[in-house]
């Protein structure tokens, strides 16, 4: 299993440019955009659209950074890959946190697969595995 800071994962995630999904019993919200960047401050990792007039004046996702201790990639037959974030202890089930990986398939074109994005995946499992664990940042 990998192993690297929430900190630097989230950059390295923010900059493939996917799609954020943070879920609760309670329902989704979804936050996606090539525009995006990440703030740390104390014990926050905000993701913020860089061309908002304030950073709180657009849709944004705050992030506490110790309460995710892994990520698992999760694939599904037909459909682009997704990590799945938990807290410590935990692996399966409901993920606190998802981020799907820029789009396989161009939808608008019959479902035509993007070779782009798929070698980007896998270069990102070349470099990850399959399995992270977050540790703290040091120094």
């Amino acid at each position: 299993m990998a192993t690297t800071t929430l900190h630097d994962f989230m950059e390295r995630l923010i900059a493939m440019g996917g799609t954020f999904i943070l879920r609760n019993e309670h329902g989704s919200m979804e936050l996606r955009g090539q525009d995006m960047y990440l703030h740390p401050y104390e014990e926050w990792l905000t993701v913020y659209h860089i061309n908002a007039e304030r950073p709180e004046a657009r849709s944004h996702l705050h992030l506490k950074r110790h309460t995710l201790q892994t990520a698992a990639v999760r694939r599904s037959e037909g459909q682009t890959p997704h990590l799945a974030f938990f807290k410590a202890g935990e692996s399966c089930g409901d993920p606190l946190l998802v981020w799907y990986f820029p789009s396989f398939y161009d939808w608008s074109q019959g479902k035509t697969l993007i070779p782009d994005n798929v070698a980007r995946f896998e270069s990102f499992v070349e470099t990850y595995g399959e399995q992270v664990c977050f540790t703290e940042a040091t120094g």
